[in-house]
């Protein structure tokens, strides 16, 4: 078992106020990725936003079925708090698309790396796929 870091007890009522967040910066990474080109500079912004999106469908879900949050600064972690809020609920190959998001976080925000589209749109695809995921398993709790 992975260490998880910090943690916060959070209402359960409140995961869908995470899940919306996640939704709405989603949605703003797919609008941004189809008004770039392959000169735009939007590469590191849709990187960003969809990293985030994914980090609060991680939140929702472990609130949703945990009742807790990582407050730990490492962003990583955010798939070791899905598993353990989950546990065998979880989907490996969403756990493995949001690790991969997870693990691009520093590149495209704090290394002065130009990130392009074409990289931004394959960690899109990743983030899409767990936050696919992530949408079901939300509704599923019900």
């Amino acid at each position: 078992m992975a260490k998880l870091g910090r943690r916060k007890a959070v209402d359960r009522s409140s995961a869908e106020k995470y899940r919306r967040v996640g939704t709405a910066l989603l949605e703003s990474a797919e609008t941004l990725i189809t008004v770039a080109d392959e000169d735009d500079q939007f590469g590191n912004a849709i990187a960003i936003v969809a990293i985030h999106g994914a980090i609060a469908y991680a939140d929702s879900l472990a609130i949703a079925f945990g009742g807790f949050k990582s407050t730990d600064g490492d962003h990583t972690r955010a798939a070791d708090v899905v598993q353990e809020a989950m546990g065998s609920r979880v989907d490996e190959r969403a756990l493995k698309a949001l690790r991969s998001a997870l693990s691009m976080k520093d590149k495209v925000s704090y290394s002065g790396m130009y990130y392009r589209i074409d990289e931004a749109a394959r960690l899109l695809e990743q983030v899409r796929r767990f936050s696919a995921w992530a949408e079901d398993a939300y509704d599923s709790r019900r």
